[in-house]
């Protein structure tokens, strides 16, 4: 089976947006097992990026690694670094994730991740791309926050997009990455290095969290089974309660709960769900050849892209005004089970 990402893979050039965060440094390092002719790392941190080069230089000397500094934003640098490069495999990982963040800022989440996503998808298709990949969120599934409102926007430009493209284009939508520079593990690890307090949302908040190197693993696997258009989820991860994941961080450094470390219990942020369910087997999921890659299964799937382009220039028009409500309606009446989305 192996041999499929070899033959995939070997000889090509791959391109990773958002190549310096932690799951898109994984996937270059993984890639290299499979000979491909050259790596192309995107990003806005040089220091990232050049972290990137150094680990996949070590891992593999014979690798050509190229980085280049891009925002997805900027339509005619992609267009330039796709000219460029002309890569046959993109990981399209750049993206808005933090859910406070992306609530706090909903025109830059809807800048990066919707126009970020057509830039890369539309370059993708002028310059020949024959395999696309883009990562979501399980948090797109019927949405209630800016962040998966936007990640299912995403998923809808890809699908459309492959409709009418003869390369396999599709979505994978991933789980919390333990290790993620954004997340809740690494922002627990700085409060309690700083004293604390440690901020927990709920004491019955509950999160699926997947390491990086499962989730690189399961996403080159998905190249083997996706079909164009295609939304896949993995089936990996913990259930994790967050605040046993805060007192067992607490622990691990050696300190005991509330005598050294405080937990201060913050609520729940807008459009962030108590508990985040794993997804498994189902009417709605079934397995591929693959026993932890499932596919979304979905009837018609084109008429959900009537008009979506007319609607995504509208979205980004409303964007570029500074108009939050407008906005944030906008997004509410493209996006199918969109929850009603406020500041």
């Amino acid at each position: 089976m192996q041999k499929e990402l070899s033959l995939i893979l070997e000889g090509k050039t791959v391109l990773i947006t958002g190549g310096g965060g932690t799951i898109g440094t994984e996937i270059a390092l993984q890639v290299t097992k499979w000979k491909p002719n050259r790596i192309v790392c995107l990003g806005r941190s040089k220091s990232n990026l050049d972290d990137v080069m150094i680990n996949v230089k070590k891992a593999s000397s014979d690798t050509d690694v190229e980085i280049d500094m891009c925002d997805v934003c900027d339509r005619l640098r992609i267009n330039e670094v796709f000219s460029k490069h002309r890569p046959d495999v993109v990981f399209h990982m750049a993206a808005e994730k933090d859910i406070r963040l992306t609530n706090a800022d909903p025109i830059r989440a809807v800048m990066v991740n919707v126009q970020g996503t057509r830039n890369v998808v539309d370059a993708a298709s002028q310059f020949g791309v024959k395999m696309l990949v883009f990562t979501s969120s399980i948090k797109a599934d019927q949405p209630s926050s800016v962040m998966g409102a936007t990640k299912r926007l995403g998923e809808m430009i890809v699908g459309a997009a492959a409709d009418n493209l003869s390369g396999i284009y599709y979505t994978v939508r991933l789980s919390n990455v333990l290790e993620s520079s954004g997340g809740v593990h690494t922002l627990f690890c700085k409060q309690i290095e700083s004293g604390g307090p440690v901020t927990v949302t709920h004491p019955d908040a509950v999160r699926v969290f997947v390491t990086a190197k499962e989730t690189a693993e399961l996403l080159l696997e998905t190249l083997k089974v996706a079909a164009p258009g295609s939304v896949l989820s993995l089936m990996s991860g913990n259930k994790t309660n967050i605040l046993d994941l805060a007192k067992n961080l607490i622990s691990s450094y050696g300190l005991i709960v509330e005598d050294d470390i405080d937990i201060d219990y913050v609520g729940l942020r807008n459009g962030e769900r108590l508990v985040e369910e794993t997804i498994f087997d189902g009417q709605e999921w079934v397995l591929t050849s693959h026993k932890k890659i499932l596919v979304r299964r979905i009837d018609k799937q084109s008429d959900q892209f009537i008009g979506l382009d007319n609607s995504i220039n509208e979205l980004i028009s409303v964007a570029k005004e500074n108009n939050l409500t407008s906005l944030l309606r906008k997004i509410s009446v493209i996006v199918p089970d969109c929850a009603e989305l406020g500041q």
